[in-house]
């Protein structure tokens, strides 16, 4: 991949929202850049072995994750933010000022992959 696809919050939510499939065109996580580093929108959590909950109860479904620049313990990433839905994620994420929501349609966003 290169540069951004996505030119709607709607069209990038749409892989990560609905029941559950890889036949069903829903991704697991997604390696993106932005103004010089490199970021993760992941599905569930990475480092733990078991789902986290969110202080009102709610499983924290998706994780907003920054690349180390020196990686600790064996984590490649930090965390920034856990939300229980794509949608809270991209409303709430906050990234240099910048909400995730407006980052995910950047035309200088670069997707590096998704999985």
């Amino acid at each position: 991949m290169s540069r951004n696809e996505y030119t709607s919050i709607d069209q990038f939510l749409s892989q990560y929202t609905g029941e559950w499939g890889p036949s069903d065109g829903h991704w697991y996580g997604l390696d993106f850049s932005w103004n010089g580093c490199e970021y993760r929108f992941h599905t569930g959590v990475m480092y733990e072995s078991e789902p986290l909950t969110l202080p009102d109860g709610r499983d924290a479904d998706f994780g907003v994750y920054r690349k180390l620049d020196h990686p600790a313990e064996g984590h490649e990433y930090g965390l920034i933010g856990q939300y229980a839905t794509a949608a809270e994620a991209v409303k709430q994420c906050i990234i240099d000022g910048v909400t995730l929501a407006e980052i995910m349609v950047h035309p200088d966003t670069e997707l590096l992959g998704q999985d």
